[in-house]
């Protein structure tokens, strides 16, 4: 509930903004993917839960006359679902669950990351790099295959040093929103 408020106040905000200067464009963008699935399975008796995991990116963008980015956000929850060999779910419905930047430092990323950047960090690097780009600019940013995970990295040399998560599914908000963009 607390992230559904923080969302609506961040659009609202970004809607406040627009409406001071009337040339000015407010887009929000959503892109839904499954994140992974593991089969609930069975191994020398022992009986392990599988666990389907959806990722939805938001993206609010705030675009000058000429579409080029003025202000952009980003965030990310990953719903996790546990459920055993019957089908029967496992995870507490009513459970919180916090975006990415809810979780600040505890979504663990810092460790892996190779830059030594939690996940909130490399999210507001990328916003920062965007920002004074138009969507032709972001969609040009170049990228590289990490792993089977990991599809569309910053290539870029000024962006790469800062940012290793992969921008794709972003991107692809981004475009959502910036074609929603009134």
């Amino acid at each position: 509930m607390k992230k559904s408020i923080a969302l609506f106040l961040s659009v609202l905000m970004l809607i406040s903004i627009a409406s001071f200067a009337s040339a000015e464009l407010l887009g929000l963008g959503i892109n839904t993917d499954i994140g992974s699935i593991k089969e609930a399975t069975e191994k020398d008796g022992e009986k392990y839960d599988g666990q389907a995991q959806v990722n939805t990116i938001i993206c609010t963008v705030l675009l000058d006359d000429n579409k080029v980015i003025k202000a952009v956000q980003f965030d990310t929850v990953q719903t996790k679902v546990a459920f055993n060999g019957e089908g029967k779910l496992n995870t507490d419905p009513a459970a919180e669950i916090q975006t990415k930047v809810e979780k600040g430092d505890a979504y663990g990323m810092k460790k892996a990351s190779g830059i030594g950047k939690e996940w909130y960090e490399q999210i507001a690097e990328f916003e920062k790099y965007i920002i004074g780009k138009t969507i032709e600019e972001v969609q040009a940013i170049p990228t590289y295959k990490k792993d089977d995970s990991h599809l569309r990295v910053p290539d870029a040399a000024d962006l790469k040093a800062s940012v290793t998560i992969d921008i794709g599914g972003y991107v692809d908000a981004l475009v959502e929103a910036v074609a929603n963009a009134k």
